[in-house]
């Protein structure tokens, strides 16, 4: 029973993202910018900062790839990004402190750097999507702030379980 909350945890973030995007999206509300859920990598870079380094990785290839094939016109984005995003995280956790405000900083670093390369990927595709001005003014910034205020809500519950499991895990 133990093995089965982890994924069903990330399960349920990945579900909340599409829930989110069609019943609490701004554009339902008449708002122009773009607010993307990027529950489930924030719950793996988090995953990734206090569990298994190669446990998060191989989560982040498997919920990328659904990720892809659900969501997504092209195979292998997500796929390869959400492992780079946790693995580059979790390396940047080993040179700083672990705190509240510096696991959010983290996080959104990979939420950034993930969000880069799907534009870019996306440019490279059809040039017109948007400009790189849109891009940060629409795009990035309000989904930073809603990838922030996620994080912070989850951070100490998530935190909590992941160290708890960590220890039972080393215990048996």
């Amino acid at each position: 029973m133990k093995r089965i909350i982890l994924p069903l945890i990330l399960s349920l973030c990945y579900i909340a993202e599409s829930l989110f995007v069609q019943f609490i999206s701004p554009q339902s509300f008449g708002a122009n910018y773009i607010m993307v859920p990027h529950f489930l990598l924030a719950a793996l870079i988090l995953m990734g900062m206090y569990y298994r380094h190669r446990s998060t990785v191989i989560y982040a290839f498997v919920f990328g790839m659904l990720f892809d094939a659900f969501y997504t016109g092209v195979l292998g984005i997500y796929l390869f990004f959400f492992p780079l995003a946790v693995y580059l995280t979790t390396r940047l956790m080993k040179i700083l402190q672990s705190n509240l405000l510096i696991d959010t900083g983290v996080a959104l670093l990979g939420i950034v750097v993930v969000e880069f390369l799907v534009y870019g990927v996306n440019a490279l595709i059809n040039p017109r999507i948007m400009g790189f001005n849109e891009f940060l003014n629409w795009r990035l910034w309000p989904t930073l702030i809603l990838n922030a205020a996620f994080f912070i809500l989850a951070w100490y519950p998530l935190r909590n379980f992941l160290m708890r499991r960590m220890r039972e895990e080393q215990q048996e």
